[in-house]
């Protein structure tokens, strides 16, 4: 990469140089790239006496490189050129202290041409990885059918992880997440990896080993490709081939999501057979799976709930496409198969168009999954550690002259103070990137007034923000602004916003979202939590619920908030794969009021309960509110509820396949669904169950009675349980309720039109104790 030093100037006018790009012509949105090595990054090579030549060891070498990342001195990054490593022991990444090893990052140049290759005791662990806030990436890991496992996270807790980009093969075990009876390993995004020829590919097994989000990885010949013996997964967009025993299993219960994945020539695609009694609520939505081998695609036992929707199976011979369990409740929604007597049909469950179909309809084309970023030769602004704000900006300001080159300005490790707003200019496609979002890493930190903004995006922006973090104090960490374009995009992956941990005189959220009705949002592996305010405030514009883009959640993990979700003046939210996890006292976590629509599944809330607040809210709606697969864990007596309140006239509310866990007294359908607007809302409770590890039921679990459409606070009319697939609520309203769930869209960059917002957040951890941390605006 070309780097460029300047000494501290006044910025030149940028206004012309951005707008060269929006012209006319569609965009295509800048390719995730590979940034990097930069000067400062410590070199195992270079700086440690790693050779790389397959055949010395270099064992002690990367030893001592490890150990010096743990110290932060010099860097929080350590980079590996091309060679092959030889490993005679384990490396390990251990702390000894808190603060060792947190915002670190271990790098190769590719997966393809740098690789770690066992030679060590058989069944030997390669690689013991302790870090947290933490990045491991483009490595490949060579088990040469010795190792026990390529890389053991944990066993000291670890949290906000990212694994990208790794090729691991011929290994006993891919990735282990944690360890029975020890520390777990929680809120990890393993991203773009390849898994061939493991034993078992990702593994969680530890129970606070969750929040483990599979994104578009790819395993081949692997025995089980995921799975979980404590904890829990989300796999998203994976590829499975020839899985010997199946593609994704579990041997222990949480909430799961399985989504827009493809199997083919596997055994098993979803193998959920472990038999307890107490529930995995699971969503199964998208998925195909082609030419499996084994007698049965998808296996579910245990209460579930389930909820089986859009998937199609290829059957032939004898094979079965679904044995549901004989147990549970279960919602099968618009499935194909190609075989007759497709599904085992027990348990309480219903069946909504689902429909046979000829193999012949079943598309074999096969989607490319996303490649590992590139390295490009970029322009680069290096800035030295600890310069001012004013030196920043001014590199930004230069950097934006190059309009359409996508230059670089690098931020190393250490704090970068400012007293006036960090302004990216509208159009420009700058890539401002740090050494990483930990504590030790990048720092910027305002030091200005208390309604200032650390960093304001002017739109429509076109540039990228990633490996920083963002201490705001008392002002507004990020403000993207004038972000409402047909085409446009913004994907933040791995964004860590926390609120202020005190109320404010105005609501503040950890990220807010104004107006903006047609720019798709997509907030992937979202995290942190809304203080003494929400997590997520979504706010519509003049379309409202009629507008046709899409704000998402797809997979995260929050913690104290007022609420977690707050949506009105006809917002528009779906949420995907997400555990909340109660540290404070708030009972409701969601209130909708007015116009406004939202969708969840696959979604845990552990809840402080309350007799006074529910905790779901929806006052005078008009739209939609929709649960499934949903577990409400109540912490407190009082279990979960979902109440209506005001006007019902416009509402409809339904709560499908949820878990609702009991701490208190038994209680029945009509303490949890509570349809007090007048006149009620319509919807229902459908296929939900309740749970318990008290006494207060006979085997821990019961399955609640189901409420119809016009139940109401004089006459609740609960239906007698069901135990065929005749529906209490209509298919017609289960189709509508499920409508948004089913048709979110799952992206990453493509073509953006010019003019359009094309903004990219990745591991971005921002934090302000006054306002919304990060707000993103239609307007100015």
């Amino acid at each position: 990469m070309q780097r460029v030093q300047f000494s501290i100037a006044h910025s030149v006018l940028v206004t012309l140089a951005c707008l060269a790009i929006l012209v006319p012509r569609a965009f295509a949105f800048a390719e995730e790239e590979f940034l990097g090595p930069f000067d400062n990054w410590r070199d195992v090579q270079r700086d440690f006496g790693a050779v790389g030549d397959g055949q010395a060891d270099d064992t002690a070498a990367f030893q001592r490189a490890i150990d010096e990342l743990a110290k932060h001195r010099w860097s929080t990054v350590l980079y590996v050129p091309r060679g092959t490593y030889r490993l005679t022991k384990t490396l390990k990444a251990a702390r000894a202290e808190h603060h060792d090893l947190t915002g670190v990052t271990l790098v190769g140049e590719s997966p393809d041409n740098t690789t770690l290759v066992w030679d060590g005791v058989e069944h030997g662990d390669m690689l013991q990885w302790e870090a947290w806030y933490s990045t491991l990436s483009r490595l490949g890991f060579d088990g040469r059918n010795r190792a026990g496992a390529a890389i053991r996270v944990g066993p000291k807790f670890s949290t906000h992880n990212e694994t990208s980009d790794l090729l691991i093969r011929d290994v006993g075990n891919g990735i282990l997440l944690g360890e029975p009876d020890k520390q777990g390993q929680a809120e990890h995004e393993v991203l773009r990896c390849r898994f061939i020829n493991c034993g078992e590919g990702v593994v969680t097994q530890n129970f606070n080993s969750m929040d483990i989000w599979i994104w578009y990885c790819h395993f081949v010949d692997c025995g089980r490709a995921i799975h979980n013996y404590q904890g829990n997964w989300h796999a998203w967009q994976c590829r499975f081939e020839r899985s010997k025993t199946s593609d994704l299993s579990l041997q222990n219960l949480m909430v799961f999501s399985i989504v827009n994945n493809v199997s083919i020539g596997s055994k098993c695609f979803v193998d959920f057979s472990a038999g307890f009694v107490w529930g995995a609520p699971t969503s199964i939505t998208g998925n195909r799976a082609l030419e499996p081998t084994g007698p049965t695609v998808i296996k579910l036992n245990n209460t579930g709930p389930y909820l089986v929707a859009d998937n199609t199976l290829e059957l032939s011979g004898d094979t079965r496409g679904i044995e549901l369990t004989p147990v549970g409740d279960q919602v099968l929604v618009g499935n194909r198969y190609s075989g007759e007597n497709a599904v085992k049909e027990q348990g309480r469950f219903h069946r909504v168009a689902d429909r046979q179909i000829a193999a012949s309809e079943i598309s074999r084309e096969i989607p490319e999954l996303p490649k590992t970023p590139p390295r490009r030769e970029r322009q680069v602004f290096d800035i030295r550690a600890g310069a001012v704000g004013a030196v920043v900006q001014d590199r930004i300001n230069k950097a934006a002259q190059l309009a359409g080159q996508r230059p670089v300005v690098h931020l190393p490790m250490g704090a970068f103070h400012f007293t006036e707003t960090l302004i990216i200019p509208a159009g420009c496609d700058v890539q401002i990137v740090g050494d990483g979002d930990g504590p030790t890493a990048t720092r910027l930190v305002w030091n200005g007034p208390p309604n200032g903004t650390l960093i304001r995006f002017q739109g429509p922006s076109r540039a990228s923000l990633r490996n920083v973090n963002l201490q705001a104090g008392r002002a507004r960490a990020i403000v993207v602004e004038n972000a409402d374009q047909p085409g446009g995009r913004i994907l933040a992956d791995q964004l860590l916003a926390s609120g202020p941990d005190r109320p404010q005189a105005e609501p503040t959220a950890a990220v807010k979202i104004v107006r903006v009705e047609q720019t798709d949002i997509l907030l992937r592996a979202l995290q942190g939590s809304g203080g003494a305010g929400d997590w997520v405030n979504v706010a519509g514009g003049p379309r409202g619920t009629a507008a046709k883009n899409q704000i998402s959640i797809f997979c995260g993990a929050s913690t104290t908030a007022q609420s977690q979700y707050s949506i009105e003046q006809g917002g528009r939210l779906t949420v995907r794969g997400v555990y909340h996890e109660r540290t404070g006292d708030a009972s409701t976590a969601v209130r909708m009021n007015g116009d406004g629509n939202l969708s969840i599944d696959a979604t845990r809330f552990s809840y402080a309960t309350s007799k006074d607040a529910p905790t779901v809210l929806l006052d005078s709606l008009n739209g939609r509110f929709t649960a499934a697969t949903t577990m409400f864990l109540a912490l407190t007596p009082e279990i979960c509820r979902i109440e209506t309140r005001g006007n019902g006239t416009q509402a409809s509310a339904l709560a499908l396949a949820n878990q609702f866990w009991l701490s208190g007294p038994a209680v029945g359908s009509e303490t949890i669904w509570q349809n007090l607007a007048r006149p009620p809302a319509a919807g229902g409770l459908i296929a939900s169950n309740m749970n318990t590890s008290t006494d207060a039921l006979p085997g821990g679990y019961k399955l609640l009675a189901e409420v119809g459409r016009q139940a109401t606070v004089d006459k609740p009319r609960p239906r007698e349980t069901q135990t065929s697939d005749t529906p209490a609520v209509d298919d017609a309203t289960i189709e509508m309720h499920l409508e948004q769930l089913r048709g979110a869209r799952v992206w990453h960059p493509g073509e953006v039109p010019a003019g359009a917002t094309d903004l990219y957040l990745h591991r971005v951890w921002a934090s302000s104790g006054l306002h919304t941390t990060v707000e993103i605006r239609g307007g100015k």
